[in-house]
């Protein structure tokens, strides 16, 4: 799992240099894009001191198009568990066509180097939702999702979703919150 974290990693970052960018302050509006790991507790997933674990970063890139991405790692004595999102807004749609056939490409050269196998979870209404199997075990998700000059990107690993109703649980109000969103409103 860790391995492929910083698999994972690697081919955000080298995303994250194809395109000079600004770094600029996080919104509660940017937060409130993600799935968190407070958004799990529903479900009897409990981290204590979560949101120090949390990071955000937000970047406007030199075309006006912007990245905002989400971290969650914990390890140690308690459930593992890896979750890391990328919310991208483009001048276009091409642009947002563009940075998903990228964030897809880093994905599947990370799972193939790991014997990761992605497997379509059914009934999924808005996007796309992927079981992550090492061999017979699911071992996390994968969730895709481009809409005109949107897309969304999120990886976790340690818990996983299979059921089309969970994941609209979840997902729906952040999905919701992404198609109004506007990155250069200060909140």
């Amino acid at each position: 799992m860790r391995r492929l974290a910083q698999h994972l990693r690697l081919a955000l970052a080298v995303l994250a240099l194809a395109a000079c960018s600004a770094e600029e302050p996080v919104t509660d509006a940017d937060k409130a894009l993600f799935l968190r790991v407070a958004d799990l507790a529903q479900f009897g997933v409990r981290y204590p001191n979560a949101e120090a674990a949390e990071s955000f970063s937000k970047a406007k890139q030199t075309d006006g198009s912007y990245e905002i991405t989400y971290k969650f790692e914990a390890s140690g004595d308690g459930r593992p568990l890896f979750i890391e999102s990328n919310v991208n807004v483009g001048r276009s749609s091409s642009d947002a066509k563009l940075a998903e056939n990228a964030g897809k490409l880093g994905l599947l050269v990370a799972f193939k180097n790991n014997g990761v196998e992605e497997r379509e979870v059914a009934g999924i209404r808005t996007g796309k939702l992927t079981l992550l199997m090492k061999g017979e075990v699911p071992i996390g998700n994968v969730f895709t999702l481009r809409d005109g000059t949107r897309t969304h990107l999120l990886f976790i690993s340690g818990l996983y979703v299979r059921d089309a109703a969970v994941w609209q649980k979840l997902m729906a109000p952040k999905l919701e919150r992404l198609m109004a969103y506007s990155p250069d409103v200060k909140s």
